[in-house]
């Protein structure tokens, strides 16, 4: 299918207006790169969603959720489906208690912010988190010490039928950089996050920390994607890796290994998924062949296949 015939074909069950055909992936993106998704489509509720899940198995589409963007790619030749994204419904935070109920697509920082608010704490280190609540589940989001597996509470998904399930910790198979939701192709639609009754000011100074630390630590001023790839698992830090083997500063076209922080790469601004995908495979090689190290991606990297 095109992405016209796309449009055609959903306009009957979804507003037009939140169906947009042949979307440069590259303004959905924290890279600002890749290619076009045959379609983008806006869901609001449950029952859209059901709607767009349906439309993709009977045409035999495939498609994947977009959340913020901050933690995907999409190769230049394009993704030959649709991109989800939560909105809506899906994008509501709301305080109770110690519960913090966030929509699949509501911001991570938003709701940390709004639990700091409320004086709990547990969430200050997600704060800087610029995805949303269902991408940092997915992929067991976290840092300073902290994840998602350490406060998330029970969890309600939809599964590729259309199905609603609900989740406990025990059963989303958490692990780092890993959950369920990265084995199955569920979609989280509320997750509920339990956190403890803290001080105002150590809440508002740990934030601040944290927020320091990022902007000293980090490439915040260029397009980038977080970290690129994971700790290997005999714990040595993938960034340290990437600087000993005198990598930063490395670069393909117009992606570079951040020379101030080497777990990132940044679009120095012309960059092209293909550019950025073959500065990865150089890192992997080379890392490699220095230390014996294997970095898996991070990155989550979305097209038609194809090696680099």
């Amino acid at each position: 299918m095109t992405g016209q015939e796309i449009f055609d074909s959903l306009s009957e069950y979804i507003d037009e207006k939140c169906i947009h055909p042949d979307q440069p992936m590259s303004e959905y993106t924290s890279f600002r790169a890749g290619g076009k998704a045959l379609c983008v489509v806006e869901v609001h509720s449950i029952e859209e969603m059901r709607r767009v899940l349906t439309f993709v198995r009977k045409k035999f589409l495939p498609y994947f959720v977009l959340g913020n963007g901050t933690n995907v790619l999409v190769k230049d030749e394009g993704y030959p489906g649709i991109a989800v994204m939560l909105k809506g419904d899906f994008t509501k935070i709301d305080v109770t208690g110690y519960d913090v109920t966030c929509g699949g697509g509501a911001l991570l920082a938003q709701a940390g912010r709004m639990a700091a608010d409320m004086w709990l704490t547990g969430m200050e280190w997600a704060c800087g988190i610029p995805g949303t609540v269902g991408g940092a589940i997915r992929m067991n989001a976290g840092c300073f010490g902290s994840d998602m597996s350490s406060i998330v509470k029970r969890v309600r998904a939809i599964t590729t039928s259309g199905e609603e399930i609900t989740l406990l910790p025990h059963e989303m198979k958490f692990g780092y950089r890993h959950s369920l939701f990265c084995e199955k192709k569920y979609t989280v639609i509320e997750a509920v996050i339990e956190l403890k009754k803290g001080d105002k000011n150590q809440i508002k100074e740990l934030i601040e920390k944290y927020a320091r630390e990022r902007r000293e630590k980090q490439p915040l001023d260029m397009p980038n994607a977080g970290s690129i790839f994971k700790n290997p698992r005999d714990g040595r830090h993938a960034a340290q890796l990437i600087d000993q083997t005198g990598l930063g500063g490395a670069y393909v076209g117009g992606a570079m290994v951040s020379e101030k922080h080497c777990g990132f790469i940044v679009n120095r601004g012309n960059a092209s998924a293909t550019d950025i995908l073959r500065l990865m495979e150089n890192v992997q090689r080379e890392v490699f062949r220095e230390t014996g190290a294997r970095l898996e991606p991070e990155l989550v990297v979305y097209g038609n296949s194809r090696r680099y």
